[in-house]
């Protein structure tokens, strides 16, 4: 043999050579009970050390190499020596016998643990406690609080006593109050309307409602469903048509349209002159009130979830529209021109979708996986995510105007109010496994009140151009769109006794589990299950309350004296919108199990109060400016509108609504 060969390379360092095949298969489970090893016997299977084969490094003849036998697995776990009462202890080499081969059946068996040297060890799963667990009480409130009463005096109009006319001032405080209340009233009184802005009111709200559940076996809402209603309801109707929109030229017809700029434009000027002519326009209302809100809670979205009492799930959504716009507009020309008058046009709308998202993918693993690492949580454990939204704008404006050869705008609306809210929770357990009862809510609670009811007292005594007097005193918007989606397994299993076993066990702290297949839990290919346990009732309660209040009531006077002068009064144009959606995740697998009962409930109100009783009287006479004084001046006494006095303006009007709404 050649000393520096390619052969004896190999000679030296085939002992180094493996190839594992445990990465290339997985390994092999074996059914039954452990074979038991037989007495010592002397090493017949030894083999004697022969002769080393020479290689000749320029041979091409095939060399033949006497097969050895496989490889016993009990020859790579030394055994050891020692004495057990009643078993002779032979002396020589140890050499067990091998097990036999039988395929294991797809689900983990159960062993029991056995004692004794050199006997098969049974497969456990390793559990470690800890006290854990996230709590989550949030709680938030946005509040916008406006007053916005602007007046608007003109020195060219003055009254008997010779001081300027100004519209009295009006309180609209207990009209609200008593709009408010109606639209509770549309509320069931067993939703915790009153409680949504705080979490302790909120959580007993919800465990009284859920006792009273359990002692009567009905749901304690009437008109309650076991499901909630399919696809998207508009005021009561299915449908999936956008809503309409109102074009802006409606709310204030005088408006030129904006068109793009020419790229050469010629204009002549003979003198000073407005360039959008003589005319007095005002703008009162265009106010905007938007609320927007959403909760994603993925603390629950489980592999697998086990309840040892019972199941409560409560959704619903609350939407209520109040609108009063009764309009007094008085027009009084001394010219054959025809005046513009829309006292029109409202939008009041309710948008409500509730998705269902049914999860079918099977349990799989927890039997074999290794390691469970749990969070124990001793008590009630609460994850209750609140958000209030609450817009209050008082904007009773007050404005007199007199041509004086001028294009006169003013405009005294156009307030925004805007709440933006966004809250989130993700938590990351594979099993949660409750010992107690189950809680579970998603509300959405929607309001909008708008107070509009406006005077324009429109006086012209020259010769009016071709448009005449516009008046425009309605066209509000108030639109209310909630969503709730869920994404959940379609029904609870009953729960078995392996898995009554296992939440025994978990509430004794007990650090070895044997596997076993009834468990029926997912499992995670990560080695480690992530478990939270609480052995009392969870309390899983998301809430979304939103408000919008508005009292929008305008008083215009216009009065003109010129040849060809334009007069235009907009105080509607109003826009409220609530937007609410919550996204819940629960069990995402088929791996659901209950010890109690299921209680389910949806409900659905959707209400649209308008009262709309307007009044428009067109006078075709001349009037002295005396007489002018005294008519624009004079209030209303037909009880459609408040008159000087009523009430009294108090400052504190909004915190009075808010905590009326909210507490």
């Amino acid at each position: 043999m050649n000393a520096a060969g390619f052969t004896e390379t190999i000679w030296h360092f085939a002992g180094y050579l493996h190839i594992s095949d445990a990465l290339a298969r997985s390994s092999e489970i074996y059914d039954g009970a452990p074979a038991v090893r037989p007495p010592d016997e002397p090493g017949a299977m030894l083999r004697d050390a022969g002769a080393r084969p020479d290689f000749d490094d320029l041979s091409s003849r095939p060399v033949l190499l006497p097969e050895s036998p496989p490889l016993d697995p009990g020859h790579l776990i030394p055994i050891p020596r020692m004495a057990i009462p009643g078993v002779p202890m032979p002396g020589g080499s140890v050499v067990p016998t091998p097990l036999p081969y039988k395929p294991a059946a797809l689900q983990p068996q159960s062993f029991q643990e056995a004692d004794g040297p050199g006997l098969a060890v049974p497969r456990h799963i390793a559990v470690t406690y800890e006290e854990g667990g996230y709590e989550s009480l949030v709680a938030v409130k946005q509040i916008h609080a406006m007053e916005d009463r602007d007046t608007l005096i003109a020195q060219g109009l003055r009254g008997a006593d010779g001081e300027p006319v100004v519209p009295p001032a009006v309180d609209t405080s207990l009209e609200i109050s008593q709009m408010l209340a109606r639209a509770l009233d549309e509320t069931p009184e067993t939703l915790p309307r009153h409680a949504a802005g705080d979490a302790t009111s909120l959580i007993a709200s919800v465990e009284a409602r859920d006792a009273g559940w359990r002692a009567s076996g009905e749901a304690p809402d009437e008109g309650a469903t076991a499901t909630p209603p399919v696809g998207r309801i508009v005021d009561g109707v299915v449908s999936d048509a956008p809503l309409p929109v109102i074009d802006p030229l409606e709310i204030a017809p005088w408006r030129v349209p904006t068109e793009a700029a020419a790229a050469q434009a010629e204009s002549r000027i003979d003198g000073p002159a407005p360039a959008q002519g003589v005319a007095t326009v005002v703008e009162a209302g265009q106010n905007t009130q938007v609320n927007a809100a959403l909760i994603v809670d993925a603390n629950e979205a489980s592999g697998s979830l086990m309840i040892g009492g019972d199941y409560f799930f409560s959704r619903g959504i609350v939407q209520v529209n109040i609108l009063t716009d009764s309009d007094r507009v008085d027009i009084a020309r001394s010219d054959s021109a025809s005046p513009f008058v829309r006292a029109d046009g409202n939008q009041v709308h309710n948008i409500a979708e509730f998705v269902v998202h049914d999860i079918a993918l099977a349990h799989r693993g927890a039997a074999a996986t290794p390691h469970w690492q749990v969070d124990v949580f001793r008590g009630d454990f609460y994850d209750v995510k609140s958000v209030v939204q609450f817009n209050g704008l008082d904007d009773n404006d007050r404005s007199v105007q007199v041509t004086a050869g001028t294009y006169f705008d003013a405009r005294t609306g156009g307030n925004d109010q805007d709440n933006l809210a966004k809250v989130s929770g993700f938590d990351s357990y594979d099993i949660i496994i409750v010992g107690g009862s189950y809680h579970r809510a998603d509300w959405i609670f929607q309001y909008n009140v708008m107070l509009d009811s406006d005077v324009a007292k429109i006086v012209s005594a020259g010769n009016a151009d071709d448009t005449g007097a516009e008046v425009s005193a309605g066209f509000n918007r108030l639109v209310n769109d909630a969503g709730i989606t869920t994404y959940d397994s379609a029904a609870f299993k009953a729960l078995n006794d392996a898995q009554r076993n296992l939440l025994e066990g978990l509430d004794q702290n007990v650090s070895r589990l044997t596997p076993d297949a009834d468990w029926q839990l997912t499992g995670s290919a990560s080695g480690t299950l992530k478990i939270l346990y609480v052995n009392g009732d969870y309390y899983d309660v998301n809430t979304i309350t939103q408000v919008n209040v508005m009292s929008d009531v305008d008083q215009s006077v216009q009065a003109s004296t010129t040849d060809d002068s334009g007069q235009g009064v907009s105080t509607g144009g109003n826009t409220m919108l609530n937007e609410a959606r919550i996204v819940d995740p629960g069990a995402l697998s088929t791996s659901k199990y209950l010890g109690g009962d299921a209680y389910e409930a949806s409900i659905l109100v959707q209400a649209n109060i308008v009262t709309d009783d307007d009044r428009i009287v067109i006078h075709d006479t001349s009037l002295l400016a005396p007489e002018l004084a005294v008519f624009a001046s004079e209030p209303e006494d037909d009880g459609g509108h408040p008159e000087p006095g009523y009430g009294g303006c108090s400052g504190s009007a909004n915190d009075h609504l808010m905590s009326q709404m909210l507490s």
